[in-house]
């Protein structure tokens, strides 16, 4: 998974990612293969001097994979928790168009803060699969408010075999919209670090930093 979405309350930040980095705002349709698990943990620097520090665990089991995304703020010191189930309908791996549904909430500080569901869509865009185009499409039930569309877009480039990079923007319901540059760097096993960079128009400290690492397990 490229990035899973779990619509934290401190800025519409990622929290996931949810083969992939939580750290990335717009998910694709892959997913932790099954009988394994993977730990993507990322730690953001936000313009104001807030820094958030987050992990998401992942298993699979068949076409599924279950998750619980924990996530941290300060200051003020805020806490989340995001559980989620995602089901890989079509394999990307496999066919042009690859196709995944996700349903997950999230609690903030007891309380909880938001429900979504939505569909990830990842197209191949050449043979040797070196461009790809991921999009959520769905919505979200944010605390206070009602159903509102989600909907993010990503484009994807493998430079190199180790090193690819990641352009996405994510439409927040409030208005506005998070954008994000990030590169991977895969090293042995699928491990993989992330080095991100992010701006929201949807918050009033609206810029960060992101430097994330996921594990194979």
């Amino acid at each position: 998974m490229r990035g899973r979405w779990h619509a934290c309350g401190f800025l519409l930040l990622p929290c996931t990612a949810w083969g992939g980095s939580g750290a990335y705002l717009v998910d694709d349709s892959s997913i932790t293969p099954s009988g394994h698990c993977q730990a993507q943990s990322w730690v953001q620097l936000i313009s104001g001097g807030e820094k958030t520090l987050n992990t998401l665990p992942a298993c699979g089991t068949g076409p599924v994979e279950w998750s619980l995304g924990l996530g941290a703020q300060s200051p003020p010191f805020e806490h989340q928790e995001s559980p989620a189930f995602k089901w890989m309908i079509r394999d990307a791996d496999q066919h042009v168009l690859g196709i995944a549904a996700n349903v997950g909430v999230t609690w903030g500080n007891g309380h909880v803060l938001n429900r979504n569901a939505y569909v990830a869509l990842t197209w191949a865009l050449d043979g040797e699969r070196r461009w790809a185009i991921s999009s959520d499409i769905g919505s979200v039930y944010a605390r206070g408010s009602s159903w509102n569309t989600l909907a993010g877009l990503a484009v994807h480039y493998k430079v190199t075999e180790p090193l690819s990079i990641t352009l996405e923007r994510m439409q927040h319901w409030n208005g506005g919209a998070n954008t994000q540059a990030g590169m991977r760097w895969t090293f042995r096993n699928g491990d993989s670090v992330d080095i991100i960079a992010g701006k929201s128009q949807a918050a009033a400290h609206d810029r960060w930093l992101t430097v994330g690492l996921n594990l194979q397990i």
